[in-house]
């Protein structure tokens, strides 16, 4: 966010469908949507007793209306800190007793599987998410954990918001009251006083309830042309979630040339019951599977599986991200368990045979390398520590014992003063251990 001219304020979109573009919005006309933010929901902006506090950045759209603005029209008093963990937000509770949570669906897929996050109950005085849909089993662990039911906010960078719902009162959408919108072959017509552009056209198809109300169907700008037929990026996505193996899925198009459907899947644990002998064979076992439901033209060329989809700050997963995720040489393992406690993270892994990094090390007898084993450590800090240093220095750093396809390895990062004690152990005792510092020696 920057400030174009006067009266003027510089956006960037999220980028999820391409490359993020600038978008120009009138001071005033923030000012008046944030009034008209606090008008729409007096339930979230009431009660005088909540801190507002939030996970969003407050140069995104979103976070600079939600945690900047309208608590401001509401006279509520802001926390600045960007909260990136449950624990945070458990510190922010103990300090200011009620909260007003502005977060995004990713973060709140996170913090339900925490074991701390049943804590927040009778702080968190509402929840707000917005940057992409939230999943019917997260708004429903959100309530069920901590007795609230999300607020979540539909719209866009150029347009604002355009409806909202909480999923316990149904799946309907209900349009904001300053906004109208009409389908059209676009996709969603926009028509807000609070856009420069009237009316602007969302890539999202709904099927009207009424004037007022309307079920979202999807993306209409994620439908592509494979092998001379037409696919629907999201109907791949749904086609496989429906496999109990498949937690989530992503799809994408790769290739300058010839275009493929490229996939990132987050296994459920049924995958692991036992555990594949090969990333190829639980391919293997998905195609067979899914053959009926997916024709052979959309049934996706190259399949990755990640513990976790690559989304950015606001919740989205970009098309530049999930292609840097599907063309990784180093292929993730087998995360056959996952758990943070107190702030640490510990994990059990299985490493399939055909990992690239068992290649030619050693033939006949593969065994996981030293560097590959430095890689997943980092890797795997990193999605818990988001301080993990890039540049890093690794102290007392031992290898014990091999590890070898299939073996159940489990993976430990301990946080201490000023650096993060990593550890992987098999079933006899420690393979791999390092203290890693920031900076360079």
């Amino acid at each position: 966010m920057s400030k174009a001219s006067s009266d003027l304020v510089a956006f960037e979109t999220s980028g999820s469908s391409g490359a993020a573009k600038p978008i120009v919005r009138t001071e005033s006309s923030l000012q008046e949507d944030a009034a008209a933010l606090v008008r729409e929901f007096p339930s979230v902006w009431g009660d005088p007793s909540v801190t507002v506090v939030s996970s969003v950045r407050p140069e995104h759209m979103y976070g600079a209306r939600w945690r900047v603005r309208a608590p401001r029209k509401a006279n509520l008093p802001v926390d600045p800190a960007l909260v990136l963990s449950v624990e945070q937000l458990l510190d922010l509770a103990r300090r200011y007793g009620r909260l007003l949570f502005v977060t995004t669906p990713s973060f709140l897929e996170k913090a339900v599987a925490h074991p701390d996050f049943p804590r927040l109950k009778g702080h968190l005085a509402s929840v707000v998410t917005s940057g992409s849909l939230l999943r019917t089993e997260t708004a429903a662990a959100v309530q069920t954990l901590v007795g609230i039911s999300p607020l979540e906010i539909f719209g866009c960078t150029e347009a604002g918001t355009v409806a909202s719902r909480r999923q316990s009162e149904g799946p309907l959408w209900k349009v904001y009251s300053p906004v109208n919108v009409e389908p059209c072959p676009g996709g969603l017509s926009v028509d807000s006083p609070f856009a420069l552009s009237r009316p602007y056209v969302m890539s999202d198809a709904i099927e009207p309830e009424d004037a007022r109300h309307f079920r979202l169907l999807g993306r209409t700008d994620r439908r592509v042309k494979i092998l001379e037929s037409y696919v629907s990026l999201p109907d791949v996505e749904v086609a496989f979630e429906s496999h109990p193996f498949v937690a989530r899925a992503h799809a994408v198009v790769y290739g300058a040339d010839i275009p493929r459907i490229g996939l990132l899947i987050v296994p459920a644990p049924a995958a692991f019951d036992p555990p594949p002998p090969t990333l190829a064979a639980f391919n293997s076992r998905l195609r067979a599977d899914l053959r009926a439901k997916i024709p052979p033209a959309a049934f996706p060329r190259r399949i990755r599986l990640v513990r976790q989809l690559p989304a950015n700050e606001q919740g989205k997963v970009t098309a530049a991200a999930a292609r840097k995720a599907l063309d990784l040489w180093a292929r993730e393992p087998f995360v056959t368990d996952w758990s943070c406690v107190a702030g640490t993270p510990a994990a059990t892994l299985v490493f399939p045979a055909d990992l690239p990094c068992f290649q030619g090390h050693f033939p006949g007898m593969p065994v996981l390398p030293g560097v590959a084993q430095l890689y997943y450590l980092r890797h795997f800090a990193r999605q818990a520590f988001l301080d993990f240093p890039d540049a890093a220095t690794y102290r007392r750093l031992k290898f014990q014992k091999i590890i070898r396809p299939g073996t159940p390895v489990a993976l430990r990062v301990v946080r201490t003063d000023n650096a993060f004690d990593c550890s992987l152990a098999g079933p006899n005792g420690l393979c791999s251990s390092c203290l890693v510092a920031g900076g360079t020696p």
